[in-house]
């Protein structure tokens, strides 16, 4: 019988299927039987989702977990504490690369995992590196080190209104143009049922954690935080533009005293119903749509941050994902670990039961991934993270001590006074700063 390419393939493909799954049932989980791994854990979502499958994991390998959980301050004193120590005993540890790895990286605490990844008797076959988004996989690497999986991944978004925009008629903005003619038209509308007027605009204005916000507003005028050669450009003529519209539609169309608001009174104020749109991570979507503390429950559109005026996309790419390091005396065990945490399976447990914004591109094409999730905001977010930048901290050493003199300049802003002198004065601290803590 003559057998059509067309019947064929379809039997070439589940064969392959077929070897695919084989190979994977045939990976030894249990080389490392007897292993005992510390884990560190921040209190954050996703290691709620993760915690209840850990005995999954000890009974596929025979690894023993000892896993710590701490609030996030309490948890990176700790792992830095314990890193500097050159003692430590952590083998697996919870990391932001932006925040910390540049620092942890070039103080040798970081164990890079290319190796383990690229070594077929130790990566399942299964595992498909290739799965991730783009930049979350970008967010993991560290002068050109990979340091581990991502498990976590969020955006600078615009979270607004739909009821507030279909009531006064007003376009939902895709430009940096748009978001402050749209923030100006809204401002004072009644937007809850009482009718008290409500803002245009809510977003992050206390100091340094305003940054990680303002990121999207740079890099969509076109600005960035260093030069090619690593002189501070947030002096540019982009920056400068960038720092004076975050502070004026803050100042203009947003709540009085904004320079006070972190994510948790902005969200606070949006969540009342008090605002018309919204710029912050969209992985805060469970605060907005919480039936028991929101009045804007299914009210909520969830959009990518505008664009500049040159097209330029200002979407940011944050990842949380897990690290080792380098005093770690089970590194393979701990790779092994790491690869379970990450894999198809985990991914889509955690995100479909807890709504965890997670960075594999096969989990967000299945429904149950996106079950839980705002369909627009699962768009916008896989959009986001495959044009974003991860770079949505300043890439310096001293993170926290740039942070805040950026801060300071956006904060001038707000308040409206003289953006070119304070983004000049940021500028001469970050140089400061990065000739104090990246001496050769």
């Amino acid at each position: 019988m003559r057998i059509t390419r067309s019947l064929l393939a379809p039997v070439l493909i589940a064969g392959l299927a077929l070897v695919s799954t084989a190979q994977a049932a045939q990976f030894n989980w249990q080389q490392f039987k007897g292993t005992q791994l510390r884990v560190l854990l921040n209190k954050h979502p996703w290691q709620q989702g993760i915690e209840p499958h850990l005995k999954d994991f000890e009974a596929l390998t025979g690894i023993k977990l000892v896993a710590e959980v701490y609030p996030e301050d309490q948890f990176r004193a700790k792992t830095l504490v314990e890193l500097t120590s050159g003692a430590s005993s952590i083998d697996v540890f919870m990391s932001m690369p932006a925040q910390e790895g540049l620092k942890y990286m070039r103080a040798g605490w970081l164990q890079p995992v290319d190796a383990f990844l690229k070594d077929p008797s130790l990566t399942s076959p299964d595992y498909n590196w290739n799965d991730f988004l783009d930049k979350t996989r970008e967010a993991m690497v560290v002068e050109g080190k990979l340091v581990g999986p991502p498990i976590q991944v969020e955006n600078v978004a615009l979270m607004y209104r739909k009821d507030v925009f279909q009531k006064y008629n007003v376009k939902v903005p895709t430009t940096l143009d748009e978001l402050e003619a749209a923030a100006k038209a809204l401002n004072g509308k009644p937007m809850t049922d009482d009718g008290q007027p409500g803002f245009g605009i809510v977003a992050r204005g206390k100091r340094a954690a305003a940054t990680s916000m303002f990121a999207g507003m740079l890099y969509a005028m076109g600005g960035t935080w260093l030069t090619p050669s690593r002189e501070p450009a947030i002096n540019s003529e982009e920056a400068i533009k960038a720092i004076d519209l975050w502070g004026r539609l803050l100042r203009l169309y947003g709540p009085p005293g904004s320079e006070n608001n972190h994510w948790y009174e902005a969200s606070s104020i949006f969540s009342q119903g008090k605002a018309a749109m919204y710029t912050d991570a969209n992985s805060l979507f469970p605060v907005i749509e919480d039936p028991q503390k929101s009045k804007v429950v299914g009210k909520v559109g969830y959009a990518l941050f505008p664009r500049g005026p040159k097209g330029q996309y200002g979407s940011t790419v944050a990842v949380w994902g897990l690290a080792m390091p380098k005093t770690s005396k089970n590194q393979k065990a701990a790779w092994l670990f790491m690869q379970w945490a990450t894999n198809k399976d985990q991914v889509l447990k955690v995100q479909s039961e807890r709504g965890v914004l997670g960075a594999r591109e096969s989990v967000w094409k299945d429904p149950k991934g996106k079950a839980k999730v705002p369909s627009d905001l699962g768009e916008s977010l896989m959009l986001g993270s495959k044009v974003g930048t991860p770079f949505w901290n300043p890439p310096v050493v001293a993170v926290a001590e740039v942070r805040d003199a950026v801060g300071a300049a956006i904060v001038t802003s707000i308040q409206g006074g003289d953006v070119r002198a304070a983004a000049n004065k940021a500028a001469a601290d970050m140089k400061r700063i990065m000739a104090e803590t990246e001496k050769k």
